[in-house]
């Protein structure tokens, strides 16, 4: 469980091959929101969360999050210590459409993909709204108050 700047918590679990994040606001906050986070076919089946990091908040309810899971191992040995990472970035919607919502994600290391994170790896600027992610490009992102990231 993580302590968020805005005094809620969030929780996350595996859970039905996805990982389960719930975001509890402070008491009196209103309700918890929760959303499944899928996974895709490069990690392993059972595998629990290895790594979960939040990298940024923003006021309104928008949270930028990383998260790690064990590779499917391949046939003679190949990635069974491997790793997949993805960085995402949640948000809290009100009315009709309430709850919290998954609005990007990006795998930014994979065994199975032959992927790697560079010396900068990823980097949140809470000022600016600004994602940096140091892979075999630089990609940077901005994210809107509303949850949806744009690259510039």
């Amino acid at each position: 469980m993580l302590t968020l700047a805005s005094g809620g918590t969030l929780r996350y679990v595996s859970q039905s091959g996805g990982t389960l994040v719930e975001i509890r606001p402070p008491r009196g906050g209103g309700a918890k929101t929760q959303v499944l986070l899928k996974r895709d076919e490069t990690v392993a089946p059972a595998s629990r969360v290895q790594s979960f990091q939040l990298l940024g908040e923003k006021p309104g309810g928008v949270y930028v999050i990383s998260d790690g899971y064990a590779s499917r191992p391949g046939p003679m040995s190949y990635c069974q210590a491997g790793k997949e990472q993805f960085v995402r970035v949640l948000a809290r919607q009100p009315g009709s459409k309430a709850g919290l919502h998954e609005t990007f994600s990006l795998k930014v290391a994979s065994c199975r993909s032959n992927l790697e994170l560079g010396p900068g790896g990823l980097a949140w600027d809470g000022d600016s709204s600004k994602l940096l992610v140091d892979g075999e490009r630089q990609k940077r992102y901005r994210v809107g108050e509303n949850g949806l990231v744009t690259p510039y």
